[in-house]
C-alpha cells in the first residue's frame, strides 16, 4: 500500500470516527515522523467507553477480520479490519500479560497532537507501548529519533 494511501484513509478515519477520544499509533505514526520510511498498518487507540461505537462505525467502514487470542496481549477491546488491503487495528484497555501479571496502558485522549489533519499519539507512549509489546527494534527507532536534536512532522508522506 502507498504511504498516500494509508494517510487518505487515515483522513476518511476522521470523517468516520469524529474528532475525539481516539487516535493514530504504530508504524503509521513513525512514518509521519520519518522514522518508519513505510508503514505496513494503521493501529489505532480509544478510550474504552467508545470501543464498541467505533468498532460498529469501523465495521461500516471496512470489512471485519476475525482475530484469535494472542499469547500475550490481553486488551479489553481489540478488533481488527480490512479496509483495501489494508489492516486497521482498533485497541483499547490495552493490557499485556508478563510473568509479574496484568501491565496497562492507559490511554488519553487530551494528549493527542493533531499534525496535518490527523489526531495523533504521543512518540513517547509508543516508546512505552513498544516496550510493553516486547518490539526492541521499535524501542531502538524511537530512542534514536529523541537522541537526535532535529524533529520533523514528514508532510510529503
Amino acid at each position: 500500500m502507498q504511504p498516500t494511501d494509508i494517510r487518505q484513509i487515515a483522513t476518511e478515519l476522521v470523517q468516520v470516527l469524529g474528532p475525539t477520544d481516539w487516535a493514530i499509533g504504530g508504524s503509521f505514526l513513525l512514518q509521519c515522523y520519518g522514522i518508519e520510511p513505510q508503514a505496513r498498518d494503521l493501529d489505532l487507540v480509544c478510550t474504552l467507553e467508545r470501543f464498541e461505537q467505533f468498532k460498529t462505525l469501523l465495521s461500516q467502514y471496512a470489512h471485519l477480520v476475525p482475530v484469535s487470542l494472542h499469547p500475550i496481549y490481553r486488551s479489553k477491546g481489540f478488533a481488527r479490519f480490512n479496509k483495501n488491503g489494508l489492516v486497521i487495528e482498533l485497541m483499547a484497555g490495552i493490557q499485556v500479560l508478563k510473568d509479574d501479571g496484568l501491565q496497562q496502558f492507559l490511554f488519553q485522549p487530551e494528549k493527542t497532537s493533531w499534525q496535518q489533519g490527523l489526531p495523533l499519539m504521543q512518540l513517547a507512549d509508543w516508546l512505552v507501548l513498544y516496550q510493553l509489546f516486547e518490539r526492541p527494534k521499535r524501542v531502538a527507532q524511537l530512542q534514536q529519533y529523541f537522541n537526535d536534536t532535529t524533529h520533523t512532522i514528514k508532510t510529503n508522506r
